[in-house]
């Protein structure tokens, strides 16, 4: 399941938030929105204390942005555990942290978020550590980052439910 929220323009003034998944034939599902205050955590839970209502227990794995609304609602609804985090997000975060260090050139910048999509795609704990191990080698800090930015949430090998070959929010950016 994806979630998101978007600011509403003109006089409404408001927060669409929305929840989709992908059917069998890998299309867009639509299947929950609504219209709150803004991205606050407790307006999250109460959109997401619907959907597990109407789930009848059952527990998806919820990708998204990384919203601190967001992630404390999941937490709170359905479990930190079943909470993966973009990795579109991630890697913009983690690009950020690459200009902090002074890598600049485009090549290099290009290299780095390929070791990073290494390490978040690595299928088994080994060729995890390798990768992480590679941009550890490459950057001490980058290797860093990586430990402390929650790979549990958004690397393969480490998050514990199943994600559907899905890396990325994209989806609900429709």
């Amino acid at each position: 399941m994806f979630v998101d929220g978007t600011h509403l323009s003109g006089p409404y003034k408001r927060t669409l938030v929305a929840a989709c998944a992908l059917d069998g034939d890998n299309h867009l599902f639509s299947f929950a929105y609504g219209v709150v205050s803004g991205e606050k955590t407790e307006e999250w839970v109460w959109f997401l204390s619907i959907i597990a209502e109407c789930m009848g227990g059952l527990k998806p794995v919820i990708m998204s942005d990384r919203n601190p609304g967001i992630v404390a609602a999941v937490a709170q609804v359905f479990g930190k555990e079943y909470h993966s985090y973009c990795l579109r997000h991630v890697t913009e975060n983690f690009l950020k942290e690459v200009g902090k260090l002074s890598i600049r050139k485009e090549a290099m910048r290009k290299i780095v978020k390929e070791m990073l999509y290494r390490v978040a795609y690595a299928p088994t704990a080994f060729e995890y550590n390798a990768a992480l191990e590679e941009l550890r080698c490459y950057k001490v800090d980058l290797g860093q980052w990586v430990e402390e930015h929650e790979p549990e949430h958004w690397a393969n090998s480490k998050f514990g439910k199943e994600m559907w070959g899905r890396m990325n929010s994209n989806v609900i950016e429709s």
